[in-house]
């Protein structure tokens, strides 16, 4: 359903599916530390019930059962049986099974009863479903009267991971922009994202709220930071798939800053630093 950058995954196999998940985890892992606070911020009930859509590798959706406490249960929904139980060889076995489950579920047809869960959480997935009116509205069944609807998306404002070059750094930013129309249904997933406000408002949901949170990283980088970095953004999200969407001069100077075998990869630089926005939505469906 999604990679750790917010853009589709690639159609191409096993290969690019298993990538995707090793992405999707480098993700997780360079944000835990303030994903373990904005869930904290949260402050979701303990013992409460919830719903994670698009749980990807199951770590938010392990993050969150730690949150609502022993009491408390969560599952979280995969499309196919490949993810799900990538997901569960990741994080199945950190809790009791009544506190975790993992399973297949389809986010614009919930087989659950109304009303089955305190809150829902969705979490860089919903800019990927082109029928979000549908999404939503089945958010707000399952949902009980009051409950909470949590969208996290990352990267609504643009991130910054090549200091020193903001022409260049913008350059890519809107081919990426670009690339992501046709997966977004003539709507970029950048253009999406910003809208999550208005869209929560027409699934007559109340009381929305919007809080973001802003990661700021620098040098000497962590593993999972630079991990992150180098071999999702800059390999995958800024390599082979924007080649054709950027000038050459463009494209060598990338190559220069973020290739790893390059001498002038940015990531070697003793000053070097990033910003990398998490924006959370949250709205609750009415009594």
């Amino acid at each position: 359903m999604r990679d750790p950058s917010g853009h589709a995954a690639p159609a191409g196999g096993h290969q690019d599916s298993a990538e995707a998940e090793r992405s999707l985890e480098r993700m997780n892992r360079f944000q835990e530390p303030e994903a373990r606070a904005l869930i904290a911020d949260l402050a979701l009930p303990p013992g409460s019930r919830g719903l994670d859509v698009g749980c990807g590798v199951g770590l938010y959706a392990l993050w969150l059962a730690e949150a609502v406490g022993s009491g408390g249960r969560v599952l979280g929904i995969e499309p196919t049986a490949e993810r799900v139980e990538n997901a569960r060889a990741l994080v199945g076995g950190r809790l009791d099974p009544g506190r975790l489950e993992l399973r297949r579920g389809d986010a614009t047809a919930l087989d659950m009863p109304a009303g089955s869960f305190d809150w829902v959480w969705c979490g860089d997935v919903l800019h990927h479903i082109l029928d979000t009116e549908t999404a939503l509205s089945e958010f707000r069944r399952v949902v009980r009267p009051g409950g909470r609807i949590i969208v996290k998306e990352s990267q609504v404002l643009s991130a910054m991971f090549l200091p020193g070059h903001p022409e260049l750094e913008r350059r890519i930013q809107l081919a990426e922009i670009e690339r992501t129309r046709d997966e977004g249904g003539g709507r970029s997933f950048l253009e999406r994202r910003q809208t999550t406000l208005p869209s929560l408002r027409a699934a007559g949901l109340e009381d929305p709220s919007v809080r973001t949170y802003l990661i700021e990283r620098r040098a000497p980088l962590g593993s999972a930071d630079r991990e992150y970095i180098q071999q999702t953004v800059f390999d995958r999200n800024w390599g082979e798939r924007l080649r054709g969407l950027l000038e050459r001069e463009d494209s060598a100077r990338r190559d220069r800053l973020c290739d790893p075998g390059s001498p002038g990869n940015i990531l070697r630089t003793p000053d070097y630093h990033c910003l990398y926005p998490i924006t959370v939505f949250s709205a609750r469906a009415p009594r």
